[in-house]
């Protein structure tokens, strides 16, 4: 089930817990998200294994975009393809998308 947080929070939680919190907050996101849209193309602990390799945000902001699209298109909203820009902020910078992807979640719930 998504869930509604607070974007602020969990970048301070992440950053206070050395990356902790956003490894937990990437792994239920993943299942939250790969349960809502099921528009993913690999299982989410293959995903969640991946983050260690560091490629793995890269995939997880690819399958994101499609879940939350397919989340979008069964509530009859309008669709968006963030998927550049997501994998380059997997590569370059993934706090930001964890606050970009947090963001999108909060707006569909």
């Amino acid at each position: 089930m998504l869930k509604e947080r607070n974007v602020v929070t969990v970048i301070l939680l992440s950053i206070v817990t050395c990356g902790i919190y956003a490894l937990y907050w990437t792994y239920v996101t993943m299942d939250a998200l790969d349960k809502e849209g099921q528009a993913s193309n690999m299982p989410v602990i293959a995903q969640f294994l991946l983050l260690f390799v560091y490629v793995g945000y890269i995939l997880f902001g690819i399958n994101a975009d499609a879940n939350i699209n397919a989340i979008k298109e069964k509530k009859g909203v309008a669709t968006a393809d963030n998927k550049v820009l997501w994998l380059i902020l997997g590569l370059v910078f993934p706090i930001a998308l964890i606050a970009l992807i947090q963001n999108e979640i909060n707006q569909l719930v």
